[in-house]
């Protein structure tokens, strides 16, 4: 699926904003977010604290791995994300992108 949806699978960390005809995007509102990813539309809600960061940096780091995320394990569980992130094969076989936050004022 993500080969199709453009997002570079283990090219590095690719800039949204420098590939404008690449299809993925974010919009941030209060509240949810939503992720586009060519024709797939993903909203959620984040934490305040992502939000908060978001706000401040305008910008969201997106990983799409091609790894399946750990069975049974909890979206938010820090060690296991921690974990995640740390597998050398995963985060290189991975889609890395620097998403610009985009809001309905923007």
């Amino acid at each position: 699926m993500l080969v199709g949806a453009g997002p570079p699978l283990g090219e590095g960390l690719v800039h949204a904003a420098q590939r404008p005809s690449l299809p993925v995007s974010l919009l941030v509102v209060p509240g949810p977010a939503v992720l586009t990813v060519q024709h797939l539309k993903s909203q959620f809600v984040p934490p305040e604290t992502w939000l908060e960061t978001v706000g401040e940096l305008g910008f969201a780091y997106l990983i799409s791995a091609t790894r399946p995320w750990p069975e049974g394990a909890e979206p938010g569980d820090a060690e296991v994300l921690a974990a995640f992130t740390s597998d050398e094969d995963a985060m290189a076989s991975a889609a890395h992108v620097v998403l610009p936050a985009r809001s309905l004022r923007s």
